[in-house]
């Protein structure tokens, strides 16, 4: 797979309606490093039959993997997603070096690796697709899908009860493009598991609490011109290759 934009917004799509979000999923049992699933090629199967045995009241705190080390196989919590999708998008065999580091520490790691360029929470002025953020005050990180001409964000991440798109509202906390948007492509994309899973919406600190990190252009490539579309471009892009993906 090509280390794209678009390819990378793909890639952090396919868990959603098959994956729940499990506290340690993507790590190694020493919680030192990326995991067995997250220096792996595609989906794993154990995330899907995991899902399919959990999909209603599921509650990640009854799956706690300090008591049970084997439970980081099912699932993905924050930094495992974020280490999966890039693993899955620079890499093309099983089992290299992985890309799963601590949420808080994300952006710094990625931009002192000469990756690309960090920028602290409070000197952001714009998000751009596929650019990752890490939590300056929370352990959190997520992937930036687009932002809406409000200035409010659309995101992805695995955050509980799974790995989902979700939106913030305006800089000023009021109901957002982002809302309507993420709503209605989850409602249209993963209609069944947005029945069990509707809350996506997330609060302003998303905004404001979060260091930035952008990959250099020439690593990852925006062949689509994802940087100059909408938000509404991107997602109807999205939605029409998926729909056809699932089509073949």
């Amino acid at each position: 797979m090509k280390p794209t934009v678009k390819n990378m917004l793909l890639l952090a799509l396919s868990p959603i309606g098959k994956t729940l979000y499990i506290y340690g999923g993507g790590w190694n049992e020493a919680d030192t490093s990326a995991g067995e699933e997250a220096k792996t090629i595609g989906t794993s199967p154990l995330w899907q039959s995991f899902y399919s045995l959990n999909t209603r009241g599921y509650n990640y705190k009854n799956f706690d993997y300090k008591k049970k080390p084997n439970l980081i196989h099912f699932g993905l919590d924050c930094s495992g997603y974020v280490g999966w999708v890039l693993y899955n998008l620079f890499e093309s065999k099983n089992g290299k070096n992985g890309y799963v580091y601590k949420s808080n520490t994300i952006a710094k790691v990625l931009a002192e690796k000469g990756l690309g360029i960090f920028t602290a929470a409070r000197d952001i002025a714009s998000y751009l697709p596929g650019d990752i953020l890490s939590g300056d005050k929370t352990c959190h990180t997520f992937i930036a899908l687009s932002q809406c001409s409000d200035k409010s964000l659309i995101l992805l991440h695995s955050s509980p009860p799974s790995p989902m798109v979700s939106s913030t509202p305006t800089p000023e906390g009021c109901p957002s493009q982002a809302d309507a948007l993420a709503e209605g492509f989850m409602k249209k994309a993963y209609p069944k598991h947005f029945a069990l899973h509707p809350d996506i919406k997330r609060p302003v600190s998303y905004l404001t609490d979060y260091n930035l990190f952008r990959f250099y252009p020439h690593i990852l490539k925006d062949p689509d011109d994802y940087n100059a579309k909408t938000a509404q471009e991107i997602l109807t892009d999205l939605f029409n290759t998926i729909s056809k993906a699932s089509e073949t």
